[in-house]
Order: C-alpha cells, then structure tokens, then sequence
C-alpha cells in the first residue's frame, strides 16, 4: 500500500534542514549506481556533514511518526540520504535495490521519499508510481513523506525548472509480507476505534468493515485449499 505521511518534520527540523541544505555537497548520483542508465540526478556523500545532520533529523522524526511505525513495522533503516534535481535530471523507471551493504545487510521492504522544499520551486520532478494500468504522481509539501512498497516501480520524472530537493530511505520491516502487514494496520485501526469508543454510526460502520477484512483475509490465508 501506499501511504502519504503528513507533517513527518515539524516547523523547527524544516527551519534547520533549510539552514543545512545550502552546505551540502552534491556528486553524481550514479556514483551509487554506476551501472544505470536511467538515473540522472545529484545525491550527497553519506560522510558529508551537512547531510549527516539532515539524515538524523529526518530518521528520528520517522521513527517517531505513529502511522510510520504502524504501516512498516520497521525493524531497520538505511541511512538516509539528500538528492537534488536540476533542471534536465530525472531518474527512469526502476525498483529499489532488494539488498543494501550494510553491516549486517539491509532487506528494503518499504521505501521511502521525504521531500524537503516547496512544490512550486520547481517543474516536473514527481515521484510516479506504476499501480497496475495507472499511474500515481506525488509532489508534496516540505516535511511530507511517502511511504510505499519497494517492489513498485517508479520514477522521478524530469525536472524542467528549478530544482527539487528531497531525502530518501529505505526501511527493513519486522513482517516481510505486504499482506501480512496491511492485517496489522487494519488491526491498530480497529484498536484505536475501539478504545475511542464506537461513537457515530460511521465510526460503527469502519470498525464492522475492518472485523470483516481481517476475518476474511485471515481465513484466505489460513484456509486448505
């Protein structure tokens, strides 16, 4: 599933990401990926200490957001890094590396993008997601993330105006299965509906949908066929 996470970054970590951005020092971004041939963008030095402050800041305000915790049920995160998109650059379709390097390796079960300036400092430049025949395209405000599976294929689409800076990262989840996780958010949906107390008919009505989903999904996965 995809998930839009509003208002990740609060005013002060945008005000200090803001401060940092103009000290960051950008290489190539195939420096990562020297093999591709469809990205074409700018990304940061994971030693660079600009980006190194901007990483933290943006990893403990994800780890803090409630909806992130409950849609990934992250067990790991890669270390965060700034790209930046000039006029000319995009990056083409593809899917994120199943397997990052580190110490011990990184599975990418979920991906994420945190964009960190305004839409309209820029033209083109949308994250767009392939959904079966759609397609999905995202530019969000600063301190905004998503939040999607990272055996989509996306691209960014190419950037015709000004520049777009964003952070990027990947999560290890505790629940590999996407469906598996998807019954434990309908779960701490149905949780949090509960101890609120069912209150309005349409409150009655989520809550009576949700014990419907799990109950037949639950049975799907279980049953013998």
């Amino acid at each position: 599933m995809i998930r839009v996470l509003s208002n990740v970054l609060n005013a002060a970590e945008l005000q200090a990401v803001r401060e940092l951005l103009p000290q960051v020092g950008f290489n190539d971004g195939r420096v990562t990926n020297p093999g591709s041939e469809v990205k074409h963008n700018l990304q940061a030095p994971q030693e660079d200490p600009a980006n190194a402050r901007i990483a933290q800041l943006v990893r403990d305000a994800l780890f803090r957001n409630p909806d992130l915790r409950s849609y990934a049920q992250p067990r790991t995160m890669a270390r965060t890094t700034v790209v930046r998109y000039e006029p000319g650059m995009d990056y083409g379709w593809h899917v994120d590396e199943a397997l990052f390097p580190s110490q011990p390796p990184i599975r990418s079960d979920l991906s994420c993008t945190i964009f960190l300036n305004e839409p309209a400092d820029y033209e083109g430049g949308a994250l767009t997601m392939q959904l079966g025949a759609q397609e999905l395209a995202y530019k969000l405000d600063p301190g905004c993330a998503i939040l999607y599976p990272s055996t989509t294929i996306h691209r960014v689409t190419p950037v015709t105006r000004g520049v777009r800076i964003a952070a990027i990262t990947w999560l290890h989840s505790w629940i590999a299965d996407a469906g598996r996780r998807e019954l434990m958010i309908q779960i701490d949906e149905a949780r949090a509906l509960a101890a609120r107390g069912v209150a309005s008919a349409e409150q009655k009505q989520r809550l009576q949908v949700l014990l419907e989903s799990l109950r037949s999904n639950l049975f799907r996965m279980w049953s013998d066929t």
